[in-house]
């Protein structure tokens, strides 16, 4: 118990110097928390805006269709897997859709576009498309030929609300499907370069338009917590029992960007290893000059008798107390500002991902911010601490004597 002792009362015999260390911790910790706080934060930020915007957490298709769409490959007796999928507990909402390519003109404009048909009740409930038009209104619940459309497809065309615009593409049964409708709503310009240039109708009138009687290309499906859907995607194929189809989740559906994601988090923590890096250097320096500026100290306990294993062990405690005030001091810090940040987040120039525009880094408040950089923090000081503790041990007492 004497070296422990000796160790804390040492803290406070070099204020300035304990000040000057503890500062260089209580930084890092905050910094590391913060930074932590934010990536973990921003990424559950964009996946949640990216999984909700339109593709859901899960999503249900006939067998090849991720890897090939098909106008032909669709899924027959949609209601009833819509059932089935309703009875896992972990759904929240799902919704029907079918897709096709079509050319779209008005007056001496043609643009080629994405047609999207969707439910008007369902779709509200499980992506933001009603809350992203701009101008305009969303779908009626009668069945019409009605059409919400993206901002660059209505700049591409001259396009306003209440206008007339022509679609033309292949029906399912070969035909040529041409109809006219009528602008509804624009979406806002906020959207993603691909968001812009879709075109959305009622699921029925979609149906009727390719002929696809009933038929779907896609069940999406929205879960009540983001972290469940890979488990709930695996366990989907016993619940729909049918071969022919399949559930994959969303980063399986948008493996590239989930992977352009994923190595971008992880090259995030470059940042926070630099600076640990900084932290240890800063912790380094100053216990360095404290054995410079304790020699004729050492020497004297060395003189006294006193074991260079227990020299060590004296700068190992007085680290690890110093370590130990400045993370107390550090949690509360990072506490309120990962609180703050996840209120108010950091704006951003606007920041296109996967076709969905971003511009707010927000902080998630976790027992990961507190943990992790408790850990870090006090492996590193302790680690550090150790060639100053083998150098304060070495010193050889006649010489250390001499010592001015």
């Amino acid at each position: 118990m004497l070296i422990p002792k000796m160790a804390f009362q040492n803290v406070f015999r070099q204020r300035r110097r304990s000040l000057l260390t503890g500062l260089t911790l209580t930084l890092g910790f905050v910094l590391f928390s913060v930074s932590l706080g934010l990536y973990d934060g921003t990424y559950g930020y964009i996946i949640d805006i990216f999984t909700k915007d339109h593709i859901g957490h899960i999503q249900v298709h006939k067998n090849g269709y991720l890897d090939r769409p098909s106008l032909y490959l669709t899924i027959a007796g949609g209601e009833a897997l819509e059932k089935k999928l309703s009875t896992i507990p972990e759904v929240a909402a799902l919704a029907p859709r079918v897709y096709s390519p079509v050319l779209a003109f008005a007056g001496t404009k043609t643009s080629g576009a994405q047609m999207i048909g969707v439910d008007p009740v369902k779709e509200i409930k499980t992506s933001r498309l009603a809350k992203k038009i701009s101008q305009g209104r969303f779908f009626s619940l009668a069945p019409a030929n009605e059409l919400i459309i993206g901002s660059g497809l209505a700049e591409a065309l001259h396009l306003r609300v209440g206008d007339e615009v022509s679609l033309i593409t292949q029906a399912a049964d070969g035909s040529i499907a041409n109809d006219n409708f009528q602008v509804i709503g624009i979406t806002d310009r906020t959207s993603g370069t691909l968001e812009r240039m879709k075109c959305y109708m009622p699921i029925s009138t979609a149906q009727h338009f390719l002929v696809l009687e009933g038929r779907i290309h896609e069940i999406a499906v929205l879960l009540h917590k983001q972290k469940d859907t890979r488990r709930v995607a695996a366990g989907m194929a016993d619940v729909l029992g049918d071969p022919s189809v399949q559930a994959a989740p969303w980063q399986v559906v948008e493996k590239s960007f989930y992977d352009a994601m994923q190595a971008d988090y992880k090259g995030n923590y470059i940042v926070l290893v630099i600076i640990m890096l900084i932290v240890a250097i800063g912790v380094l320096n100053t216990v360095l000059m404290a054995i410079l500026e304790r020699t004729r100290e050492f020497g004297v306990l060395r003189a006294l008798g006193t074991r260079p294993g227990t020299v060590f062990r004296l700068i190992l405690y007085e680290v690890a107390f110093l370590s130990v005030l400045s993370i107390a001091i550090a949690i509360p810090l990072s506490l309120a500002a990962n609180y703050y940040f996840s209120i108010h987040g950091i704006k951003m120039p606007p920041i296109e991902w996967g076709g969905v525009v971003f511009d707010t880094n927000i902080a998630e408040l976790s027992w990961k911010t507190i943990w992790l950089p408790t850990l870090v923090t006090l492996c590193t000081a302790m680690v550090v601490s150790i060639f100053p503790g083998i150098r304060a041990a070495r010193i050889i007492p006649v010489t250390a004597m001499r010592t001015n």
